[in-house]
């Protein structure tokens, strides 16, 4: 089993291996285990800058049966949140957190698709605090948002689909988001090795349609360190197979070697299903909301 890593004090709250049993209602302690992790990128004075790190990736997208090719482009920067509204503020001691937003614009034949997820993590032991996903084509706009709220997490959803409408509820525990886990286990050790770490996720929201909030048991298996041949060029790249809980893989991640700026450990590449794939062509620190 993986030793305990002491490092900056970083910690996140994930199950490893099946020796450890990870109890999703997050009251018994001593069912956690507490796995220090790889997080020297995200103590990077870079983040301090004021800029955001935008990553562009060539990505592919499977919709109405077809291969659809477009550009994705990730947002991540480093500000604070005021707990009691979730959203960002100027109070020097708001919550620091790491935004992490996905901007994706996918061409059809007859008009595009356009999801948006945004996530907030905590900078100091990676939690969750927030998802926003919201999904628009010609045809209607889908919402989806999952918040903390005190010990636990409130969600909401509104889809446009029939059999859809407007639905809450609430969840309990300690788990991660699925749409976001590109920001979760890019502070995972490079050298995870083939030891399995368990968590729990909130299943993916970005989609079109109602998605199920009930949290589901997934694995993580590291699969070695490697280089990857990108848009962007050759890149050492560590990756990470995600199970879910009946052993099928569900998808792989590749995050950088380098934890230094400019890359910081970014992910570089990712396969999952529905045709879903980025390969890493362009990352940069820039202030995108400026003209």
């Amino acid at each position: 089993m993986i030793q305990r890593r002491a490092l900056l004090g970083a910690v996140a709250s994930l199950a490893l291996g099946s020796s450890c049993k990870l109890d999703s209602s997050g009251m018994d302690a001593s069912a956690h285990f507490q796995m220090a992790v790889a997080s020297n990128w995200s103590y990077d004075p870079a983040w301090n800058d004021g800029l955001a790190e935008k990553c562009v990736y060539e990505a592919t997208r499977t919709i109405y049966g077809k291969e659809r090719r477009y550009l994705a482009t990730a947002y991540t920067n480093k500000e604070r949140v005021d707990p009691r509204t979730t959203c960002k503020t100027d109070d020097p001691k708001g919550l620091e957190v790491f935004k992490h937003h996905w901007s994706e614009i996918v061409p059809t034949e007859n008009y595009a698709y356009r999801f948006s997820t945004m996530s907030y993590y905590d900078v100091l032991g990676g939690r969750p605090n927030k998802l926003t996903v919201s999904t628009q084509e010609d045809c209607g706009a889908s919402f989806k948002e999952c918040w903390r709220s005190g010990n636990q997490f409130l969600w909401s959803d509104s889809v446009y689909f029939p059999g859809g409408g407007r639905r809450e509820g609430r969840l309990d525990g300690v788990f991660t988001f699925a749409d976001s886990l590109s920001i979760a286990l890019r502070r995972l050790p490079a050298d995870l090795g083939r030891e399995e770490l368990e968590l729990f996720v909130v299943p993916p929201q970005k989609d079109t349609h109602q998605a199920s909030w009930t949290l589901q048991r997934w694995r993580v298996r590291g699969r070695g360190r490697s280089t990857q041949e990108l848009p962007i060029g050759s890149v050492d790249a560590d990756g990470y197979d995600v199970f879910d809980a009946h052993g099928a893989l569900v998808e792989t991640y590749w995050f950088a070697a380098d934890e230094k700026a400019p890359i910081l450990r970014a992910m570089v590449r990712y396969e999952g299903p529905n045709g879903v794939t980025y390969r890493l062509k362009s990352i940069e620190r820039t202030a995108y909301w400026k003209h």
